[in-house]
């Protein structure tokens, strides 16, 4: 290689892999029924419903297998320039390797909405005499909803950046070597296994059930019914690995045995390396309140008879959140400028060697639940 002449060596490689899976529906459109019977006969047996049954079974599951094994060597060095009659001078370029690795995917996002806020009535209006009068309005939700994710990802990077090894030796003249820097920079990147789930307005609307003018000795019912299973069941198993193997090198040089001076200057040997790791996020938001107004009602009842006007709201709500992590860093990073010799030279003997830096950082947060 000439002197004065510089070589650089740089690598990038970016790997990037998402997923996700996102679904919203409403369990019934926004709507208004009614159910009834008007002016029945004596001895009549009169029923009006509204009944809404939703049965909801939802299964969302991600499985991810990651592995990314990089080897790179990037080198200008192992040069000699020996033995000459005149001067021998060695001048070497940069190496240089960058690496970014990103990892992204298994996300569940589900959005549920109720039963669109519309009106449900039911009613019998004026009965006859000994008759059975029912009015009832039910509105039934059982959702069973599991979200799954399971993400294993192997990073595994090895890299080799030198200037360094490079000779000037037993030359008539000088001898001279200078490097140049030797730079990594490695980004590795995982986030991983995400839940989230909304579930809003479970039996929302304006609900009502009533008779109206009943006979004598008749038997009356007005029944506001609603029942909601919910059943939820989010897990994440994340297992993460991250294996490093850094050598950054510009020393290990020689100019010795010269007849004039003897010169080993080097570069810097700088190593960046940055890694973070997230995931295993469950967040799920039920909302089962009641914003509207339910109304069971029996009005101007006949003699002797027998009346029930009920409102019941059940609620069973069963949440599962679940997170298992396992992460490991393991790395061994080398940055050498030294290891340079000047000796046994006629005339000086000098080494001017660069810096060594080394920068690691490592951040890991995983496993995170929230129910509201």
């Amino acid at each position: 290689m000439k002197g004065g002449e510089k070589m650089t060596k740089k690598r990038l490689i970016y790997a990037v892999l998402s997923g996700a899976a996102s679904l919203a529906f409403a369990l019934a459109p926004a709507m208004a029924a009614t159910a009834s019977n008007e002016t029945t006969g004596a001895d009549s047996d009169n029923d009006a419903s509204v009944d809404i049954d939703n049965d909801v079974n939802i299964f969302q599951d991600n499985n991810l297998d990651v592995d990314n094994h990089i080897h790179i060597d990037s080198d200008t060095g192992n040069n000699s320039a020996n033995e000459n009659t005149g001067d021998g001078s060695v001048s070497t370029g940069n190496a240089g390797a960058g690496v970014s690795v990103s990892t992204s995917g298994n996300s569940n996002s589900l959005s549920m909405s109720g039963n669109g806020g519309g009106d449900l009535s039911a009613s019998n209006e004026t009965t006859g005499a000994d008759s059975d009068n029912e009015a009832e309005v039910e509105v039934e939700n059982d959702v069973d909803v599991t979200q799954l994710n399971d993400a294993d990802v192997d990073n595994c990077v090895h890299i080799d950046a030198e200037t360094g090894d490079n000779s000037a030796d037993e030359n008539t003249g000088d001898g001279s070597v200078e490097t140049g820097d030797a730079d990594v920079e490695v980004s590795i990147e995982s986030d991983l296994n995400e839940n989230e789930l909304e579930i809003d307005g479970l039996g929302g609307g304006e609900l009502s059930a009533s008779n109206s003018e009943t006979g004598a000795d008749s038997e009356n019912e007005a029944e506001v019914e609603i029942d909601n299973d919910v059943e939820i069941l989010q897990d994440n198993d994340l297992d993460v690995d991250n294996h490093l193997w850094i050598d950054a090198e510009t020393g290990d040089n020689s100019a010795d045995e010269n007849t004039g001076d003897g010169s080993v200057e080097t570069g810097d040997a700088e190593v960046d390396v940055e890694i973070a790791t997230s995931g295993n996020s469950n967040d799920a938001e039920v909302d089962a309140s009641m914003d509207e107004d339910f109304e069971a009602s029996n009005e101007t009842t006949g003699a002797d008879s027998d009346n029930e006007a009920e409102v019941e709201v059940e609620n069973d709500v069963d949440v599962t959140q679940k997170n298992d992590s396992d992460v490991d860093n393991d790395g061994d990073v080398d940055a050498d400028s030294g290891d340079n010799s000047s000796d046994e030279n006629t005339g000086d003997g000098e080494v001017d060697a660069g810096d060594s830096d080394v920068e690691v950082e490592i951040s890991t947060e995983v496993n995170s639940n929230s129910l509201d």
